[in-house]
């Protein structure tokens, strides 16, 4: 049986109240951009919307915690409604954790192209286009635990292709599109298809990458629906800003400078392939021989890290390197270990410390006593699993000040 296609865009977790974080300083003419990143990616969904000339926009949760985000968000979010309104384009949106459909400000009401589905239960509306429905939109708002009973969702019975909306539900992995035919969740801040039979689910992930840790492209789904009801997704990019990890790798006779020319290169590199997107790079570097002990957080790492913060200066689109990491352990020459110098016996004494099990790293005993806050004690306390890379950071200190 043949169907009338359909084109939606998938959209959650926009977090209009949460600028990028994860940096220890910002230079000046990069503040701004940093702050509004999340409102400029969030119009860049409402634009593909329209672009596309969408038959819905979904919104699968958390789009705004209006407390923290104040009547900035509220307006933004008033407007773009009303640019989709103009062209036809409804908008459907399940409340995730921090926007639970009580939280809108009851004296701004929504345009009447927006849909806020209800929570506790499974609401739908129909899809209309040209005056006949051709799809049913079901969905459900988290509640206050951030909980979604998927158990009302369910495929129309006439046949009309079902879509669900949710910032996620209570079904197993694997089965979160087996009631509808296609599952628009939200929560996730990485984009993955965790369904594909019988139904689609689906997360888009946030439009734009808050800190290091969502490094890559951002963005939002544009959903196709063919003739024969299924359903595909395709990615389209809205971040303005985007976070990116660069990888270095050097040999035994690499030089500081030969290092620092590469780095330069890797990074014009990197700008001319932006497509006017702002980038912030973390740099890891990798490698072999003497250069490893100078490659520390308070010597050479930060060198690098100031000629790229330099180089890179006011340029567009920026590419501002924020971190500069070698976590490679140092191995000194054979030759070195058998001296009888203070240097031989340093690197004799942490080869011990780094095959006993029994030695444990614990500092507490260096407080002072007793403590104003039982908490600080939490800062002199080392994992067991941090222990080698402390070990590695303070050889490479202590080789550095015998040879330099």
């Amino acid at each position: 049986m043949s169907h009338k296609p359909m084109r939606f865009v998938h959209a959650s977790d926009l977090h209009l109240e949460q600028p990028l974080s994860g940096l220890t300083s910002i230079p000046e003419h990069l503040r701004e951009l940093l702050r509004d990143a999340p409102y400029h990616a969030a119009e860049q969904v409402f634009e593909t919307a329209l672009t596309e000339n969408a038959d819905a926009l979904l919104l699968a949760g958390d789009v705004v915690d209006i407390p923290l985000a104040g009547p900035r968000s509220v307006v933004f979010l008033l407007e773009q409604f009303r640019r989709l309104e103009a062209r036809g384009i409804p908008v459907f949106w399940a409340g995730g954790r921090v926007d639970r459909p009580e939280l809108w400000p009851p004296s701004t009401p929504l345009p009447e192209n927006v849909h806020m589905f209800p929570v506790g239960k499974v609401g739908q509306h129909d899809l209309v286009r040209d005056g006949k429905v051709i799809a049913k939109v079901q969905g459900m708002s988290c509640d206050e635990d951030g909980v979604v009973n998927a158990s009302g969702f369910h495929r129309d019975a006439h046949g009309l292709f079902t879509v669900g909306v949710a910032h996620g539900t209570s079904d197993a992995p694997g089965k979160e599109g087996d009631r509808v035919h296609y599952m628009a969740l939200g929560g996730r801040h990485r984009r993955a298809t965790v369904d594909h039979e019988p139904g689609v689910a689906h997360f888009p992930g946030t439009p734009q990458g808050r800190s290091p840790e969502e490094a890559g492209p951002a963005g939002c789904a544009v959903v196709q629906v063919d003739e024969t009801r299924k359903a595909k997704t395709k990615f389209v990019s809205t971040d303005v800003v985007r976070w990116a990890n660069e990888t270095i790798e050097f040999t035994d006779g690499t030089s500081s400078e030969q290092l620092r020319g590469r780095m330069r290169e890797r990074l014009e590199k990197l700008r001319k392939s932006t497509q006017d997107i702002d980038h912030l790079v973390s740099w890891k570097l990798r490698g072999a021989g003497p250069l490893l002990a100078k490659l520390r957080a308070d010597g050479l790492c930060q060198e690098l890290l100031d000629d790229l913060q330099k180089f890179d200066g006011r340029q567009q689109p920026a590419c501002w390197s924020y971190e500069v990491i070698c976590q490679d352990r140092f191995v000194a020459p054979h030759e070195w270990m058998d001296q009888e110098t203070i240097l031989g016996d340093l690197l004799r004494q942490f080869n011990l410390l780094r095959n006993s099990e029994a030695f444990v790293l614990d500092m507490r005993d260096m407080l002072p006593k007793p403590l104003p806050d039982a908490t600080l004690a939490k800062l002199a306390t080392i994992r067991p699993q941090d222990k080698q890379e402390l070990l590695d950071r303070a050889e490479k200190l202590g080789v550095a000040l015998l040879t330099e």
